[in-house]
């Protein structure tokens, strides 16, 4: 793939504060604001959009992952829900609820178990960030209880480099434009000690921000910021000299987007242009992204 931003095929809809997976060449996009059902299905080799099966609850601000073949969608709008899609036959079914609920949490997938990390106490009238940590084993299909973060957060993202889970940015103590300040501080779970340390902040801190791993490094990108504008940041982080380096920007500036590691390229999808829930503003852009070697 040459390097840099190439548009793909637009999506058949604009949508924000979805979760994507890629399984089997495919890339599945799940619900968005406000509580749909609907699923995205996009096909890498023709560079095509269909439509999916819905999910059994509609949901936003949920996380998506792949693991063990299948497609998990967890929490947002559908609080404790685990909706499982089975790619080969496009049929969801229901697994084991979750213990608490997860909306607007960090994912991650690491070694056959699935970690939904920090996220909001569904509150309107007493609304907190949360620094729970619910893991679920897809082997037995149980839930345990990992260490809680350092620091309460919602809307942040994780990704994973070697056996370590990365959470970094987000909100805190509330979600909404009036209750919060978003984060630059980053945190790195051992799954050895079941422990959280401090990593190295973001340059400037980033709410509602996608954050990938590719080639042993981590790539942080878009968000909302402390002015309450929209990025369009890429940074990258090694840890091998432990430094964020600005990359050239995004194509749009967005938020609550949808971003998937797909062989040696980033595929971001979708997410508000404007700030908060700026509802009309929603991306139908696709954009493949692959980083330069150097």
């Amino acid at each position: 793939m040459p390097a840099g931003w190439t548009r793909l095929a637009d999506m058949p809809v604009g949508l924000a504060k979805f979760g994507v997976a890629a399984s089997g060449g495919k890339l599945y996009v799940a619900g968005g604001y406000d509580t749909l059902r609907s699923v995205l299905v996009y096909d890498i080799a023709s560079d095509r959009w269909e439509s999916g099966s819905p999910m059994l609850q509609g949901s936003d601000n949920l996380v998506v992952l792949e693991g063990a073949g299948r497609v998990h969608a967890i929490g947002g709008e559908a609080r404790t829900a685990v909706q499982v899609l089975n790619p080969a036959t496009g049929q969801w079914s229901s697994g084991p609820a979750s213990p608490a609920i997860r909306f607007a949490s960090a994912g991650a997938a690491l070694n056959g178990r699935l970690h939904l990390i920090g996220g909001w106490n569904y509150s309107n009238t007493a609304s907190n960030s949360v620094a729970t940590h619910g893991i679920f084993d897809l082997a037995t299909q149980a839930w345990s209880v990992g260490a809680p973060l350092l620091t309460a957060r919602n809307a942040a993202a994780a990704a994973v480099i070697g056996s370590s889970i990365y959470v970094v940015g987000g909100r805190s103590p509330g979600i909404r434009a009036n209750d919060q300040s978003p984060l630059a501080s980053v945190e790195i779970y051992s799954p050895a000690s079941n422990s959280w340390s401090a990593g190295v902040a973001l340059p400037a801190a980033r709410a509602s921000l996608a954050v990938l791993s590719l080639g042993g490094r981590l790539y942080a990108m878009g968000g909302e910021l402390a002015s309450g504008q929209v990025s369009d940041a890429v940074e990258r982080f090694d840890p091998s000299t432990n430094l964020w380096t600005a990359l050239p920007a995004m194509p749009l500036k967005v938020h609550g987007f949808g971003a998937v590691v797909v062989d040696s390229s980033i595929y971001v999808m979708g997410g508000f242009t404007g700030p908060s829930d700026a509802v009309g503003s929603e991306s139908r852009a696709l954009y493949r992204y692959t980083p330069s070697t150097s």
